[in-house]
This record gives C-alpha cells, structure tokens and sequence, in this order.
C-alpha cells in the first residue's frame, strides 16, 4: 500500500507541475496577444516587432497574426541554422499562438477604439502592463524561449556584444523596416524601447513567486496523498 502511494504521488506531482507550467505558459501567449491588440487599438504606436507586423500586413492581404507566425518562423530558422539544433516545441508554440491569439482577439472586436487622447493613452498603458505580465507568465515555466529570444542569445554569444545592446539594435533595426512598410511608429514604441525591459524584470520575479506558489501547494497535496491510512480514516462521508 505505501508503494503504491509512494508511485501514485509521484506521477501526481509530475502531473500536477506539467498542469501549471502549461497553464501559465499558454494564459501568458493569451495576455501577450491581448495586450498587443490594446496597443494596437490605442493607435499610438506600438512595439518595434508589431510596428513590423503591422506594415507587413499593410503591404499584403495577409493578417497581422500571419505575419507574427511568419516571422518567427524565419527567425527561428535562422536561430536553428546558426546553432544547429532544432527549436524547442515551447518556441514552435510561442509564435503560433500569440499570432492565432491576435487574430481571433481582432475577429472579435471587444477592444475598442478610444476617440480621447486620455482614452488612448489608458488603452497603451492597459495594454503594455498586459503584454509584460503575459512575458512574464510564459518565461518563467522554461518550456521554450521566444524566437527573438533565442537569437538574440546566439547573435551576443557570437559577436561578443551584450544581450542588451545585441536586442536594442534589433528593436531599432524592425521598427525602422517596419516603419518604411508603414507601420504605426508613435509615443508607444519609444515606451517599449525604453521600459519594457525593467517592467519585464518586475514581471518576472512576480511570475516566478506565483508558479513557486502552485508548484508548492502540489507538493503539499502530495504529502497529504502519500500519508498512511488509519483505521479511522474516512472521506467525510457517512459514519
């Protein structure tokens, strides 16, 4: 009996730490999604890669959700080519949720357009405090770093640069492109250049307090499953 219980909380506790790990990594690509189209709607400019998305939609028929998708997929391939291994399915899953997750948010239309600057300006906010709680939560499970992630890690790796400068010129090379492709360059853009970073550090260390938080509570169920059954042990049921 003890061995069985001894194997049976082992397999709920892997069970349980997969649940909330998958469960604050897709809750985060749904938030990324969600305040991308805040900023969006709030129409006063938006992160570099989206200013890229965006103008890449102008120029085509093809959705800004497409556009997320095809581009992470071309720079994770050159991500794979540079580091010879192949993406992690968290990656693979990053983009093609997040641009799945924008579309189906615009489909929906319940973001609406504000008129007001104050009412634009609310919507920015709203939508970067999401996007960077959204980084956060699908972070810090581990199950698989963005592609711009991971190639901003191979570029510093290889040139010797630092991350912070190796992202900054990145950010600064897709908001120019996407600025000349149309994009919607503004206040905003300049925001996530300059306060994204430590509000995703910020985000981060909550995130990682809150996935501690659940991955403990599944530790304490685990003990109390594993505990040996008395002879006056019952469910509450009955007598």
């Amino acid at each position: 009996m003890n061995v069985k219980h001894k194997q049976g909380g082992k397999y709920f506790l892997y069970f349980y730490e997969r649940f909330c790990r998958y469960s604050f990594f897709f809750l985060g690509l749904w938030l990324m999604a969600l305040g991308i189209v805040c900023t969006i709607q709030a129409e006063l400019g938006v992160s570099p890669w989206d200013v890229l998305h965006i103008g890449l939609s102008y120029k085509t028929s093809l959705s800004i959700g497409f556009w997320v998708i095809a581009v992470g997929f071309c720079i994770v391939g050159i991500t794979s080519l540079m580091t010879r291994r192949l993406p992690q399915m968290g990656t693979l899953l990053n983009m093609i949720c997040v641009g799945f997750f924008v579309d189906f948010i615009l489909y929906l239309n319940v973001i609406p357009h504000m008129h007001s600057w104050w009412g634009k300006s609310l919507l920015l906010l709203i939508g970067i405090f999401i996007s960077t709680l959204g980084a956060g939560l699908y972070i810090v499970p581990e199950i698989g770093a963005g592609p711009r992630d991971g190639l901003t890690l191979e570029l510093s790796r290889r040139l010797g640069w630092s991350i912070r400068l190796v992202r900054t010129i990145m950010e600064v090379m897709v908001a120019i492109v996407g600025w000349f492709l149309g994009g919607p360059v503004s206040v905003g853009t300049l925001f996530f250049c300059f306060f994204l970073g430590p509000l995703m550090q910020l985000a981060i260390g909550w995130c990682k307090g809150w996935l501690q938080f659940c991955l403990k509570r599944g530790v304490y169920f685990e003990n109390i499953y594993k505990r040996a059954l008395r002879s006056d042990h019952h469910d509450g049921f009955g007598c």
